[in-house]
């Protein structure tokens, strides 16, 4: 069991409100067209309205868990299962069907999950092999901000709170990050009330790297794609110092 099947039962209600990312895949899907492939899909939060617009789309993940969540989505909306594949596998060297994608992508900072630059070249290497050769990757990062992250350096932070099965959920969360190798611990507790007062509380840790501008772009060039825009924010304005994120359209050629 990875760290993700425990966070799995409360990612849903975590990311319940967030929805300004999916505006982003939309309109790469409409330039491009299908099929698609997620990699580090989840519990499908991008994946399904994708697949509810009729594309065809492949989501893979690590997590058992997290893809039984988003294959019970996919059930529930009736959708073709032709139309909808979820894979269990490492990004790093899951077999996928070769040239086969017209838009690849890795959402909402999953690529910061791969620590090493190895790992973040395998995973590359995964998008470059399943990717047509006039096809497109997308990956959303966030913006580093060096003063930021050592301003919430181990600072414990009431994130959100809700109600989930009829259990009151509080989720606490704390930084801690090192400037050196770019890499923050995050922690997560969850602790829920049930109707009748008890407290239990369940908890998760695991690192994130983080990257800056030209170091992806590296990356992206190491693996044999070419930059063709970073963008800094999901309508597609110019990637800027102040901008919240790094979103790096590449292509193969």
């Amino acid at each position: 069991m990875t760290c993700f099947d425990v966070f799995a039962q409360y990612y849903d209600a975590d990311t319940q409100d967030y929805h300004d990312d999916i505006v982003l895949y939309r309109e790469m899907a409409r330039r491009t067209g299908d099929p698609i492939l997620e990699l580090m899909c989840g519990t499908g939060r991008l994946l399904l309205p994708l697949a509810e617009d009729g594309w065809h789309i492949t989501g893979v993940d690590i997590s058992p868990t997290m893809l039984s969540q988003a294959q019970q989505k996919i059930a529930r909306a009736n959708l073709d299962t032709d139309q909808v594949q979820l894979i269990e596998g490492d990004v790093r060297r899951v077999e996928l069907p070769e040239h086969h994608f017209a838009l690849a992508f890795v959402g909402f900072n999953s690529f910061m999950h791969l620590e090493t630059i190895d790992d973040q070249l395998a995973c590359l290497a995964t998008l470059r092999r399943a990717l047509q050769p006039d096809g497109f990757v997308l990956i959303d990062l966030p913006n580093p901000d060096p003063r930021q992250l050592l301003e919430e350096d181990n600072r414990l932070v009431l994130e959100c709170s809700y109600e989930l099965d009829g259990n009151q959920v509080m989720k606490t969360v704390a930084r801690v990050s090192d400037l050196a190798t770019q890499m923050t611990r995050i922690t997560y507790w969850y602790d829920v009330c049930s109707p009748q007062g008890v407290i239990s509380r369940q908890m998760m840790h695991f690192n994130a790297r983080w990257f800056y501008r030209y170091e992806m772009e590296h990356l992206f060039a190491r693996a044999g794609f070419v930059v063709q825009s970073c963008y800094g924010d999901y309508d597609l304005n110019e990637y800027r110092t102040e901008s919240e994120s790094m979103i790096f359209l590449a292509s193969g050629q």
